[in-house]
């Protein structure tokens, strides 16, 4: 079954909320919005991707409940990550095109940040080693030769 669309006005509304709600929680450092809710060019979104960052790794109980809190109180589709352990490209993701609704000191947003890139650029060589083999294994398949 389809989502229903939320608008922009009330994903920003739903993503204000979120961050209150998580700023309440002691173990939350930065919460950022991110994906086609801060896309300010966006009509509408199926969900509101927010990210967190806590001073520790959150375990599976924890992450459900605290989504649950969520969109128990903000009443649309949130999709929430941990950044603790997200993976390399999603956290860059969130770094470079996320907008920081919370941060408890602006030295975690800075250190987030930065971690975040220098991982990406790291990892950045075996992310587009891995494509280029990708594309020679599809041209391969259609072709029925090697590339």
């Amino acid at each position: 079954m389809e989502q229903a669309r939320i608008s922009p006005q009330r994903a920003r509304q739903a993503a204000e909320h979120t961050a209150r709600l998580l700023a309440r929680d002691a173990r939350v450092r930065l919460v950022y919005l991110f994906g086609s809710a801060a896309d300010a060019t966006r009509a509408a979104c199926r969900d509101v991707d927010v990210a967190v960052l806590t001073d520790k790794p959150l375990s599976t109980d924890e992450r459900l409940q605290l989504r649950a809190e969520v969109v128990g109180a903000v009443h649309v589709n949130v999709d929430l990550v941990v950044l603790n352990d997200a993976p390399v490209v999603l956290a860059y993701e969130v770094a470079e095109t996320g907008r920081c609704l919370y941060a408890r000191d602006h030295d975690a947003e800075v250190a987030f940040v930065t971690r975040a890139r220098a991982r990406y650029w790291d990892f950045k060589p075996f992310v587009e080693a891995q494509w280029r083999l990708t594309g020679e294994r599809l041209k391969e398949r259609i072709d029925g030769s090697p590339a």
